[in-house]
């Protein structure tokens, strides 16, 4: 009733002079409450009425009200006695704030386009509205940084993954999660479960995986850079892997905005997704201070509310993440290359064998029955032991022993990303572990097994890729050269550095397609393992050959010693 509304008023003002925010709520039916209540209103009703009220709030100068009501894309700012009428909101991207906008005082309208993140365009605006409304210039400026404000916050919440809740785990959930945990022949497990939901093939970047994605939980987590060509296998291995971690623990973003990883809400302890590699460079550096330094931090520009001056402030928030990224090209920015394990696709005719026999089951009766009966219950397995794990102090008895390749820089980095990887097995086996303590800490410690694996992904896929100029896919070619430039020798009585073939010559003796071909013959020329004999100039045929029949020197990685080597050392200790 009236006095009631009056009332409400009072309050209103006494709570925004303390710098609350208000929502004042009529009753719908009944002039009062009490009445409303008793009439039978339902707790849903009620709550619907709070959440299309409008928010009252006071602002800088203790006179002027902010409320704001959305539409759609549209929202419409009363920020004292002028409305502002906001159009076209990009909601996905913070970076831009290009709107159309329509202010109204006193009767009087002015539409106009501008850039809110502009300091230029906001000054423009703010200058002509005042003069058209006779308002102090500063004062709307100051109503458009409130804007600003208002949006940037409603950004984050969108860009704030929605937590789910987490349950505690049945009891049949622990069972089946603790039994994986503790198998003994968990990897093999791994491999075998990633080829039932569907990736057949790359054993090794299937555990490197899927061991990153479990050190998320970790301090120290591991990130994985995948490098191949299109239609390789890329984001369909992550996204096979993804199924096997729980939904609230992974944040995938397919593309992103210059400032949207500042708002995530929630970056820790992550498995990020993110499907590109090469991104602009503030992007990059923000891929890089999120390995580094486990933290993102940006400048803002703020006005100190005791003296009303501007000021600029650091904020800091703390990103622990496991990162997987795919990309087709190879000149990724070698600052954040050096962060990442980087491995290659498998990109051989057996792989694509592989993958086509299993495409064969697609739409037979019995990959049917392993979607409805057999998949559900392996993503439930992996999802709860995925739970059970937590923390635990690392220690590795056998550091003293491990030696690394030191001809160049990076490997100060590949270095310790091993010894990550050797203690990022050990805790994926730690319901296998003793657990032990010196008094002070608890821990577990790396055994044989654990260097075995990582050995293993190291030897076998990572370094060759990450420590090497030159990717796999075009050694791979450049062998295939060589047995070609061999056969057409004998047949031409040439010498193997005097035979010269074209891009048709290979593709028709090697087998292999015109892209792949295309891309490796100009890393090649690049090292100048190969010559452009002549033409490859616009539309003409370029001819090429081999500068000597030398393979292309590996790196030595017998430096690294091998697991019996170090199980021999372990002996004696």
């Amino acid at each position: 009733d009236k006095a009631g509304i009056n009332a409400g008023e009072k309050i209103k003002e006494k709570l925004l002079e303390d710098g609350f925010k208000v929502k004042i709520i009529i009753p719908p039916v009944k002039k009062d409450w009490n009445e409303e209540l008793k009439r039978g209103i339902t707790k849903n009703e009620i709550e619907d009425l709070i959440e299309k009220s409008e928010i009252f709030q006071q602002k800088e100068d203790g006179k002027k009200e902010f409320h704001v009501k959305k539409e759609i894309s549209n929202y419409i700012f009363t920020i004292g006695e002028i409305i502002y009428r906001i159009f076209d909101v990009k909601e996905l991207s913070i970076s831009n704030l290009k709107v159309s906008i329509k202010a109204e005082y006193q009767g009087e309208k002015f539409p106009d386009k501008i850039d809110l993140y502009s300091s230029r365009s906001r000054n423009s605006f703010s200058l002509t509205l005042s003069q058209k409304f006779n308002v102090e210039t500063k004062r709307i400026e100051k109503d458009l940084l409130q804007i600003v404000d208002y949006l940037e916050a409603e950004t984050m919440k969108r860009l704030s993954p929605e937590s789910e809740e987490k349950q505690d785990l049945t009891e049949e959930e622990r069972r089946i999660g603790t039994e994986f945990l503790k198998s003994t022949d968990i990897f093999d497990l791994i491999i075998k479960d990633m080829e039932i939901l569907g990736y057949v093939g790359e054993d090794l970047n299937k555990l490197l995986l899927y061991i990153a994605a479990t050190s998320r939980i970790m301090d120290d987590p591991i990130s994985v850079m995948i490098i191949s060509q299109s239609a390789a296998g890329k984001s369909l291995l992550v996204d096979t892997l993804r199924k096997l971690l729980p939904k609230d623990e992974v944040v995938s973003l397919t593309s992103l905005s210059d400032q949207a990883l500042n708002y995530i809400g929630d970056l820790l302890h992550k498995f990020l997704i993110m499907g590109e590699a090469v991104h602009n460079e503030l992007i990059e550096h923000q891929i890089r201070e999120m390995l580094s330094n486990k933290e993102l931090s940006r400048l803002v520009t703020n006005k100190d509310e005791k003296t009303g001056k501007m000021k600029s402030e650091n904020i800091v928030t703390k990103a622990i993440v496991s990162m997987a990224i795919g990309g087709t090209r190879y000149d990724v920015n070698p600052e954040n290359a050096s962060r990442f394990f980087i491995v290659n696709a498998d990109e051989t005719i057996e792989q694509t064998r592989r993958i086509h026999e299993k495409q064969k089951d697609k739409y037979s009766i019995e990959r049917k029955y392993i979607k409805e009966d057999v998949i559900p219950g392996i993503i439930k397995k992996h999802q709860s032991a995925q739970r059970l794990l937590n923390k635990i102090t690392i220690v590795n008895p056998f550091r003293a022993f491990l030696n690394f390749p030191d001809t160049t820089m990076r490997s100060r980095r590949d270095f310790d990303r091993f010894i990550d990887l050797i203690a990022c097995v050990c805790f994926l086996r730690q319901y296998q572990k003793e657990r032990k303590t010196d008094g002070r800490f608890s821990f577990i410690e790396c055994d044989l097994t654990d260097y075995e694996i990582a050995y293993r992904i190291m030897i076998g896929n990572v370094l060759p890729a990450t420590m090497s100029e030159i990717p796999k896919s075009a050694i791979e070619l450049y062998e295939a050269l060589r047995v070609m430039a061999r056969t057409l020798s004998k047949k031409n009585n040439l010498k193997v550095n005097e035979v010269t073939f074209t891009q048709r010559e290979i593709r028709e003796m090697t087998g292999l397609n015109q892209n792949f071909v295309k891309i490796n013959l100009r890393i090649l020329l690049e090292y100048e393992y190969i010559f452009l004999t002549r033409g490859g100039e616009g539309r003409t045929r370029g001819i090429y050959r081999l500068k000597e029949d030398e393979g292309i020197k590996e790196l030595d990685l017998s430096i690294i010693p091998k697991p019996e080597e170090i199980g021999l050392k372990l002996q004696k200790l």
